[in-house]
């Protein structure tokens, strides 16, 4: 109850600078800029506290079980590794491509997580016009090698 009335306080006090400063400043001109700056002034008082108690930007997660709260942590952080893990397969793989001049439509990169949280390539796709096939192959085999995993090549029409 402490912090609703030392907010009503200050909301008051807020409130009477408002109407003095409004009292002072002059009526034309410059006055309705004042009136501006005082009407946005009595808004953040009234607001601040309030932006305190529900803040956007944090993630209070304190009222959850632990296990939900950790489990919610566990699955963002998985989600975030393994859109890293495909993202770096696709760098990957345009670099390789790039070097022997081949023009990679698409890469479909495969994953799946084990029961321990470890993130595998399962397969690694990729999607070529049917003049690169020849030289693609050998991209193919190169990241084969390179990324220990299933790479195929399809064809993009």
């Amino acid at each position: 109850m402490n912090g609703l009335q030392a907010w009503s306080m200050s909301v008051c006090m807020a409130a009477l600078g408002c109407a003095a400063v409004r009292l002072i400043a002059p009526k034309a001109g410059s006055g309705k800029l004042f009136g501006i700056v005082v009407s946005s002034f009595f808004l953040c008082t009234l607001i601040l506290p309030l932006s305190k108690v529900f803040s956007l930007t944090t993630l209070k997660t304190e009222w959850l079980p632990p296990s939900v709260s950790q489990g919610m942590l566990e699955d963002t952080v998985t989600e975030q590794l393994e859109t890293q893990v495909r993202q770096a397969v696709v760098r990957v793989a345009n670099e390789a491509a790039q070097a022997r001049n081949i023009p990679l439509e698409q890469v479909e990169v495969i994953t799946d997580i084990s029961e321990n949280g470890s993130i595998h390539i399962k397969q690694v796709i990729l999607y070529v016009d049917k003049q690169s096939v020849p030289t693609a192959t050998v991209v193919k085999e190169v990241l084969a090698k390179q990324l220990e995993t299933t790479v195929m090549l399809k064809i993009k029409e």
